[in-house]
């Protein structure tokens, strides 16, 4: 498995929300890897220690239907920890998939998501947009 990344998140303002959209990822290259976001700096986005939304949004499905979803955290960028498993059986098909996520006392200089982060055999025409929003 190895791990590919998702471009990067653009920025929308709703009602005093800030909204974190990734355009459409491309299709994996190898049917078990797995997919992670731009590393999220909460330098720039201030998601720790708040309740937030967060999600993905399957733009063309995927082929199996346990895969997990993580938020993750990390103290470099490099080494990754899971901060919450969002899911660990993401549907395949296609629409939005909300979580709610409370990081209320968590704080780390990075988080990411990762998407099959198992690397079941998820096929190679799947596509996703990563998204959180936060006020």
């Amino acid at each position: 498995m190895a791990i590919e990344t998702a471009p990067a998140f653009v920025t929308t303002t709703v009602n005093g929300y800030t909204i974190r959209t990734t355009t459409t990822s491309s299709p994996l290259s190898v049917n078990t890897n797995s997919l992670v976001s731009a590393i999220i700096l909460p330098s720039a986005d201030a998601i720790e220690n708040k309740k937030i939304i967060v999600g993905i949004d399957i733009k063309v499905a995927f082929t199996d239907v346990d895969i997990h979803l993580k938020l993750q955290g990390s103290h470099n960028g490099t080494d990754w920890i899971d901060v919450e498993t969002l899911d660990s059986s993401v549907t395949h098909s296609t629409g939005v998939q909300p979580y709610f996520v409370d990081l209320t006392g968590v704080y780390t200089p990075n988080f990411r998501f990762h998407f099959n982060s198992s690397a079941r055999n998820v096929g190679t025409s799947g596509t996703l947009q990563f998204f959180f929003a936060y006020k």
